[in-house]
């Protein structure tokens, strides 16, 4: 991404709506552009997708930089499954943070199954996360064409973390690779 197309970007944030507040909250008001979506375990695929698209619909930045966490990382990934090639276009990268294995059901289509990352994308899982496995996580990351990262916090990533700076930076140097 060249430096001038930064000046055109909206980081897009679907948040897990059942985890209290944390680093991704504190994004969302740092960041120039932002748009927050929430979803939650409960509900279904093709909710996510329509929360998801109420709220990407709103979004005219021709650059959308998206980072999911928790329940949002299925959520993201149920939409971006139906999304169409000049949608997906405007997607220059992507942050999955700490998935929730028992939040990727399977439906008629194995829409969590099917769908691949189409630009650069990093599963980021924390170091000894009790949650997300190391293990799940390199199948899946292989599985969603994703490169998946240690941080170097420990255990789940769903706290404040000082807004988490670490996962900032990482976002910014895949920004501007």
């Amino acid at each position: 991404m060249h430096s001038q197309d930064l000046e055109d970007l909206t980081l897009l944030l679907v948040r897990d709506a059942d985890e209290p507040k944390m680093w991704i909250d504190r994004w969302a008001v740092s960041y120039p552009t932002t748009r927050m979506a929430e979803v939650s375990r409960y509900q279904n695929i093709q909710e996510w997708q329509t929360t998801i698209q109420a709220v990407f619909a709103t979004i005219y930045s021709k650059n959308i930089a998206v980072v999911a966490h928790g329940s949002g990382v299925s959520g993201w990934l149920a939409w971006l499954y139906l999304a169409g090639v000049h949608t997906q276009k405007r997607i220059c990268t992507m942050m999955l943070v700490s998935p929730n294995p028992a939040v990727f059901p399977d439906d008629e289509q194995h829409t969590l199954m099917r769908v691949r990352c189409h630009c650069p994308t990093a599963l980021v899982i924390g170091n000894q996360d009790t949650v997300c496995s190391e293990e799940w996580a390199q199948q899946h990351a292989a599985l969603w064409s994703a490169r998946l990262l240690i941080a170097p916090q420990e255990g789940r990533l769903n706290q404040g973390l000082n807004g988490w700076q670490w996962g900032a930076k990482l976002l910014q140097e895949m920004l501007l690779a």
